[in-house]
């Protein structure tokens, strides 16, 4: 070998260390900065109106028993005496555009016992087996 390619392999391999080097320090900062984002608009959504009014609005939030908590409060005109049906989402098998692959199921009915804020009431069942995040909608 001559002089000047000693010279410049100890080089090349340094330098290709530090570009691997540069990628996985790359890759580190990606996966940490997309954490970082997505707990930030989830904690950005929990104080606002946007999570009550397009997540979780209408979902039984808990179940002990006979007696049921659900996402929908005075803000949203709940009324102490209201009956809701209950329904639940089933998916029918497959993913399709559209919502082909899923069903409403009636379960049963909900009668609100008492308002507990602007967004949550309390209810208890009427009637059917009643879970945690089925979706209540007012009789009509």
């Amino acid at each position: 070998m001559k002089d000047h390619e000693q010279v410049k392999l100890p080089f090349v391999v340094s330098q290709t260390k530090s570009i691997e080097g540069e990628r996985e320090m790359f890759k580190r900062v990606a996966k940490l900065s997309s954490a970082l984002f997505l707990i930030g608009l989830l904690t950005a959504c929990a104080g606002t109106s946007f999570k009550h009014g397009y997540i979780m609005r209408g979902q039984v939030v808990g179940v002990e028993g006979n007696d049921v908590v659900l996402c929908i409060g005075s803000k949203d005109g709940a009324k102490v005496g209201q009956t809701l049906d209950v329904h639940r989402i089933v998916n029918k098998g497959g993913v399709k555009l559209g919502g082909d692959s899923y069903k409403r199921d009636y379960i049963g009915e909900i009668a609100i016992s008492s308002i507990v804020d602007d967004h949550f009431a309390r209810a208890s069942v009427n009637s059917g087996d009643v879970k945690l995040h089925d979706v209540v909608e007012l009789k009509k």
